[in-house]
């Protein structure tokens, strides 16, 4: 579960955030959505704790980020649009190193979870390549291993389908999905059609703030619209 209550981010006399509110759920999978500019990325670091809010707080499965940001990181596993990794390393190389601090090298889980991830995210053709010679697709794919490794009850994703092809996007939601039935996943996107496709709930920002919340239909209910995306143009000019 990831809660945000009254959360408030500034950076001198601009407020990224204001006054957000809203609940992901346990083993469901949350939009957090909004054009660019909106929040968005404001609120996924926070949660990961590279920045803390300016008031409210932030729990992740109860723990406060703040508070004790080291056992919040241990329950949380990050996936980012553009991931940039050494290009000295091997996918296994990297697989290992990662999963060595994450799991505080416990040898037999190390090497438990890095054959599980490979297995997972379908890199045996490629765990002996240099991770500079990878696909975006692959690239994608060594994120998520990356991000799975020590086995996190909670997915920070952010824009996790940027840059695939249509078949790549296939798969990857696929995966999405499966993993949304064991772990609570914050899914960030500006994309609608990604959000009406994996998310259980929705929550809308727009200049900093939470605009709406809930389900597709019950958005929808609510602008009386027939469409996720018409119904961000309504919430969207409401707020002009």
């Amino acid at each position: 579960m990831i809660e945000l209550v009254d959360f408030q981010k500034k950076y001198k006399n601009f407020s990224a955030c204001e006054n957000v509110n809203f609940l992901c759920k346990d083993c469901k999978i949350t939009g957090l959505l909004g054009p660019n500019g909106a929040g968005k990325s404001t609120i996924i670091k926070a949660i990961c704790g590279v920045h803390y809010p300016s008031s409210g707080k932030i729990l992740v499965n109860g723990i406060s980020v703040e508070e004790k940001t080291v056992e919040a990181q241990k329950l949380i596993g990050y996936v980012s649009e553009n991931a940039e990794y050494p290009n000295y390393y091997n996918v296994y190389e990297l697989i290992k190193e990662v999963a060595e601090l994450r799991l505080q090298n416990q040898k037999p889980l190390v090497n438990q979870q890095i054959e599980k991830v490979i297995s997972i995210m379908d890199l045996k053709d490629v765990f002996l390549k240099n991770v500079g010679t990878l696909s975006k697709g692959y690239k994608q794919r060594l994120s998520f291993a990356l991000a799975l490794v020590h086995d996190p009850k909670v997915l920070i994703l952010d824009e996790p389908v940027s840059g695939l092809d249509p078949m790549q996007i296939v798969e990857m939601r696929a995966l999405i999905k499966k993993l949304g039935k064991e772990k609570t996943i914050l899914l960030s996107t500006h994309l609608m059609q990604e959000a009406k496709e994996l998310c259980d709930e929705i929550v809308i920002l727009h200049k900093g703030k939470v605009i709406i919340t809930g389900t597709v239909d019950e958005i929808c209910q609510k602008t009386k619209t027939d469409d996720l995306e018409k119904a961000f143009l309504v919430l969207a000019s409401e707020k002009k």
